[in-house]
């Protein structure tokens, strides 16, 4: 049985507040040493599709803030059918990133980290309290994610 490669491509701009929710849990990910690549998009995830691509990985999980629904709440998506994701702040809709990366993906998962629309609006370093709390559940739910995919393969 050959190990699964995981990815994880962590989407938002830290210098929005609570929209850097996601690449602060690539960072929390890094620091467990947990067996995952971190790709940091940052506001233009597509400019890390080649690097994803070289890398190969049977597992691709794409986190992003999310706004509109229960804020601190983290959730698993499918997105394959999703044409009107407005919780994007980025130039290309998430449904369409997801769909370019499952062309050369195995498996892709959708990670939304749910904080609050008015702690993302303006340029401030720095997470809430909340989305702190946020970002470690994410934690969580990926380590559920890959201890599912391990049992799978």
């Amino acid at each position: 049985m050959s190990k699964l490669k995981k990815a994880l491509l962590v989407v938002g701009n830290p210098l929005r507040g609570d929209d850097g929710v996601a690449p602060y849990l690539g960072k929390l990910v890094e620091e467990e040493g947990l067996d995952w690549k971190i790709f940091y998009g940052e506001d233009v995830p597509e400019n890390e599709f080649n690097k994803i691509r070289e890398y190969a990985p049977d597992l691709v999980v794409v986190a992003d803030a999310m706004t509109g629904m229960n804020v601190g709440r983290v959730e698993v998506m499918d997105l394959s059918d999703e044409r009107d994701y407005m919780y994007s702040t980025h130039n290309i809709p998430m449904p369409i990133l997801i769909s370019y990366l499952r062309g050369f993906c195995k498996a892709v998962l959708f990670l939304g980290l749910n904080v609050d629309i008015i702690n993302t609006l303006e340029i401030k370093e720095g997470l809430s309290e909340l989305a702190l709390k946020t970002a470690n559940r994410g934690l969580d739910k990926l380590k559920e994610i890959e201890k599912v995919f391990e049992e799978k393969n």
